[in-house]
């Protein structure tokens, strides 16, 4: 059987948005970037001039300090797991990266009825993955670290589901959205205008949506699953070497992948542009947005202090599930 020109290019396609952009070399390059912005405003914040020696103004210092952990000894410990960890820690960077794919971000995008689900599934991979990750190594310190990140997964997993999927219902009831993550992007910034009702629930989604991020993301107060020099480091407690360099990987990618799909569903996309007509311009829009809320969320990890994992667990509960709930339960009856 002879494959067809049209179906070569669509793999050709895909296998260059996976693998160039909006897939892992965009995610390589944007991890660098994104880090080098945290330690520039973490500095700022603390009084210190952050990065400042390794390529212009610093840039490239993150890179020059994974590239120092891939070349150190992969030491693992008598006891620990071999392959699982680094398996794990790959597909979680595999279903980030695949994420993106559902976006308009994508120059292709992929998208049908119901893709909501897939999408779902796949975004729970990471943190699966950093789980996996601590569970490798039976160290006292990781196994309370992994006992304090399972807690805070099984609070802040399904408020980020919940808050995320309020605009996915609305975008399909009133602009034929079919439960898909890319019809609900791209006409995001109409939800907030479309009655009362849909601009409370997008209101109270998009507080939840944005303390699940938090919580999902280890942004303080609620990084207690690390919690460095109060549990030694928790979860990565055992790593070091090439394994550290790749649970970092996942963690910094997270940061990159969640905060974009916040701008997309909640913060209007690349409104006032349109995307399906100007992608150049919608791009930058989108990534100026991302950018906004990176600093933000750079800017309380800096500020705030670290909640008690029950003070935590509660402050989750009180208003990140609380808001969920409402925004979900008004959506699916408006």
């Amino acid at each position: 059987m002879v494959m067809e020109l049209g179906n070569i290019y669509s793999y050709l396609d895909l296998i260059i948005q996976l693998l160039v952009y909006p897939g892992l070399f965009f995610i390589v390059f944007m991890v660098i970037f994104t880090q080098w912005i945290h330690r520039k405003v973490t500095g700022r914040i603390q009084y210190r001039r952050g990065p400042s020696y390794t390529g212009p103004f610093g840039f490239l210092q993150p890179l020059a300090d994974f590239l120092k952990l891939l070349m150190k000894e992969d030491v693992v410990s008598k006891y620990s797991l071999k392959l699982l960890p680094v398996i794990a820690a790959s597909l979680g960077v595999g279903a980030l990266v695949t994420l993106l794919l559902f976006t308009p971000v994508a120059y292709k995008p992929i998208y049908g009825f119901m893709d909501v689900i897939i999408f779902f599934y796949l975004s729970v991979w990471s943190a699966l993955a950093i789980l996996f990750i601590g569970i490798g190594t039976p160290n006292p310190y990781t196994s309370l670290g992994v006992g304090r990140y399972m807690a805070l997964l099984s609070v802040s997993e399904p408020i980020f589901i919940a808050s995320f999927l309020a605009p996915v219902i609305i975008a399909s009831k009133y602009y034929n959205g079919s439960y898909s993550i890319y019809l609900t992007a791209i006409n995001s910034h109409m939800l907030w205008t479309t009655s009362v009702l849909t601009t409370l629930v997008m209101l109270f989604s998009a507080i939840a949506g944005f303390i699940a991020m938090m919580g999902v993301l280890e942004i303080k107060p609620f990084d207690f699953p690390e919690a460095e020099g109060e549990i030694y480091w928790g979860v990565f407690t055992e790593y070091g070497g090439p394994r550290l360099a790749l649970a970092f990987f996942v963690l910094f990618t997270e940061r990159i992948v969640i905060p974009l799909l916040y701008v997309l569903l909640f913060l209007g996309g690349s409104w006032p542009i349109d995307i399906t007509t100007n992608y150049v311009g919608g791009v930058i829009v989108i990534l100026i947005k991302f950018l906004i809320v990176f600093i933000i969320l750079s800017v309380i990890d800096n500020v705030m202090p670290r909640y008690r994992p029950d003070h935590g667990i509660r402050a989750l509960v009180k208003y990140g599930l609380t808001f969920a709930v409402i925004a979900l339960v008004t959506a699916l009856f408006i």
